[in-house]
């Protein structure tokens, strides 16, 4: 059997089961912060464009045209420029592309 003299080094990066959980906790507390900035921000986000939707509705009831084809500023565009409803100038100038946005309300 041949002699081996070990000698015993402490390891200095050693810590005891409550250092480590307290450890653990302060750096699961910095990761969240972000997230935790991100949803408050979305989430005032959302209130606002509810409450601009509300609005929006309102104003829509409490209007006397609330159709395109009875606004009298839109027949006088048809005569005087567009030329007629559904025509290819029209089209181009006042028909915009639809972005569906419901994912991001929540």
């Amino acid at each position: 059997m041949s002699e081996h003299k070990y000698q015993y080094t402490e390891n200095p990066f050693a810590v005891t089961r409550r250092e480590f959980i307290t450890i653990t906790g302060v750096i699961t507390a910095f990761l969240a912060l972000p997230a935790i900035w991100i949803k408050s921000v979305a989430s005032s986000n959302n209130a606002y464009i509810q409450a601009r939707t509300q609005g929006l509705y309102v104003d829509d009831v409490k209007s006397t045209i609330r159709v395109s084809h009875a606004n009298i500023a839109v027949n006088r565009y048809y005569k005087e420029f567009g030329g007629e409803p559904l025509g290819h100038l029209s089209h181009k100038l006042l028909h915009t592309h639809y972005i569906n946005r419901t994912k991001g309300l929540g």
